[in-house]
């Protein structure tokens, strides 16, 4: 007999649901609910007297991951009933918030159950406590065994889709909108709503937005001392119309801090929301959005960096450390450090004057924004510059330096990140840079690892990206321009960028071989070490090039030029056309 046994388990989606997000806002609150549901299966297993080995920093809510690992049997039953009990308090909370502050009856809401309903009929609200999680668990007598059973369990799937009635949701476009007569009708889904329930509709989150632009004293209960009500449909409407902000006649919108009254927000979705409100974020238990929270501007002009990092072959690293002579003090150790770099990384003052926020930073991955907050007192704050967040880039690696030591000297791990990092530009959609960073971020992966990929992302959608070894990435300083300025003093990489196009325009620099044309990179690697301080001539001495382009053929050195002067010509100048 074995003389431990042990269990890991998992639940999902965790990208899809942080996905669905509009605002900044919603990350946060995707990110709060996770982590606040990945801490009660941990506090549970330690109730059951189970020895958690994974994740360490077990009285840290914010940031935890949710793949656990205990010594014990942890019976699957069990998870499945903690995650759903703990999701149906988030839940419950935010919905009788809802209902207790707004100006509707309580008896004209019907998106939940009703006391005659229990036991026979789930509400909205019911359905989506009890099909928005999937649960993945595996057990075994090692630590291998276990977490091999919990993939080969991931195979099959653990979910349960909802049929929804009425109109979807603005954020998302899958999902039912949650408004208090939701689930009244039996009506075919997707079938629309008449113009008195659009009416009726339009009021709920006018009345909703109007609340949380100033919760603490515009709830019921301020209300109710001050004798005051909801303002009528057309004081609403009319507070929430765009005001004059200066004799330019530039409008600028009035409320909608939590929720704009346009928009239109699922269950799950308004959930992310109001877990982001203090008060009811202590009330669950759940960790609480810090109080000088500001959100993104999203005006012209105003681009935002997007940066998301994840640890190189961290699932091989684990299973070496399973595999070893002491597996669950390796582990301990890995997680308990990756876990305490997490929240040092998170809490670290940004070079940025305080427009770093960090989302995420949890286990081996991180995920966070560089952006201009929104002001009450400054009409404009003042834009990001692209030069500042290259400098911050150049600044990223050395945060993790102390966490590479540490798991070098105690576990003998060659611990490296990649990133993805996205600069965009206003009109870009949040999802839209969601699923850029990913693919930036597997894109630095798949050339090598221990790398960043740089992508500039337009308006219009398209965009330009460079991938380049994080000790290489100091090339952007080597920079000269034609007048001989150096790094320090702002060159103006316009004239790169204009021999550049020029040489490719005559086909003397080409991208992609042409048949029967002879393909040569030297025009690009002499334009390359003109402006460079030669150091394409250094990286073919020391034959770097496979390294930095992750081949060393002639169409991958000259794309990879090309790539670099693209980036540059966007981010390492004061005077950047996307400023």
């Amino acid at each position: 007999m074995p003389e431990y046994e042990y269990t890991a388990f998992s639940f999902a989606p965790v990208q899809g649901f942080i996905e669905k997000s509009r605002k900044l806002r919603d990350l946060y609150g995707a990110s709060l609910i996770l982590s606040y549901l990945s801490h009660q299966l941990v506090k549970k297993a330690e109730d059951l007297k189970l020895d958690v080995i994974s994740p360490g920093l077990l009285n840290v809510q914010k940031g935890m991951p949710n793949r656990i690992l205990v010594r014990g049997k942890f019976e699957r039953q069990d998870v499945e009933k903690t995650l759903l009990c703990e999701w149906q308090k988030v839940l419950e909370t935010c919905r009788i918030w809802v209902e207790d502050n707004l100006g509707i009856p309580k008896e004209q809401y019907c998106w939940a159950q009703s006391e005659e309903e229990k036991g026979k009929h789930k509400g909205e609200w019911e359905r989506w406590g009890s099909h928005t999680w999937e649960v993945f668990w595996g057990y075994g007598e090692s630590i291998p065994a276990a977490m091999k059973d919990l993939e080969r369990r991931k195979l099959k799937r653990d979910w349960t889709g909802i049929n929804w009635s009425g109109e979807s949701s603005s954020l998302s476009g899958t999902d039912a909108i949650a408004w208090h007569k939701l689930g009244k009708f039996n009506r075919e889904p997707g079938l629309p709503l008449n113009e008195t329930e659009k009416q009726e509709l339009k009021r709920f989150y006018r009345q909703l937005a109007w609340v949380l632009d100033e919760p603490n004293t515009r709830n019921h209960k301020a209300r109710k001392q001050r004798g005051e009500f909801i303002p009528s449909d057309k004081k609403l409407e009319e507070h929430f119309k765009p005001k004059n902000e200066d004799n330019s006649g530039k409008k600028k919108k009035s409320g909608g801090k939590f929720i704009a009254p346009n928009e239109r927000l699922s269950i799950p979705e308004l959930v992310k929301r109001l877990v982001t409100l203090p008060y009811l974020a202590k009330q669950i238990d759940m960790e609480e959005l810090d109080e000088g929270f500001k959100d993104v501007v999203r005006d012209p002009g105003y681009w935002t960096g997007w940066f998301m990092g994840d640890g190189d072959e961290v699932g091989k690293k684990l299973i070496d450390l399973a595999s070893g002579t002491h597996p669950e003090n390796d582990l301990k150790i890995f997680t308990h450090e990756m876990r305490y770099w997490g929240q040092h990384f998170e809490n670290k003052n940004s070079c940025l004057g305080g427009k770093e926020r960090v989302i995420y930073a949890g286990g081996d991955d991180f995920f966070g924004v560089l952006y201009s907050e929104e002001e009450e007192h400054k009409k404009n704050p003042e834009p990001l510059k692209p030069i500042d967040v290259i400098k911050w880039l150049f600044k990223l690696e050395g945060r993790w330096n102390n966490l590479q030591k540490t798991l070098e000297e105690e576990l003998c791990l060659n611990f490296t990140f990649s990133v993805g990092f996205v600069w965009a530009a206003h009109n870009v959609p949040q999802r839209d840079i969601l699923q850029h960073c990913r693919e930036a971020e597997k894109r630095a992966k798949k050339l090598g690892r221990n790398r960043v990929t740089i992508r500039v992302v337009f308006n219009s959608g398209q965009f330009v990206q460079w991938t380049c070894p994080w000790d290489y990435l100091h090339v952007l300083k080597n920079y000269r321009d034609r007048d001989d300025k150096s790094w320090e003093e702002n060159p103006n990489w316009t004239h790169l960028y204009t021999d550049w196009a020029h040489l490719k325009a005559r086909h003397a620099i080409q991208l992609n071989k042409i048949e029967n044309i002879k393909y040569t990179k030297e025009p690009a690697l002499t334009l390359f070490n003109l402006y460079f301080n030669n150091a394409g001539k250094t990286f073919t001495q020391e034959r770097l090039w496979c390294k930095l382009a992750g081949d060393n053929t002639d169409v991958a050195i000259v794309n990879w030029i090309n790539d670099l002067i693209q980036v540059g010509w966007q981010l390492c100048q004061t005077n950047s056309s996307n400023i």
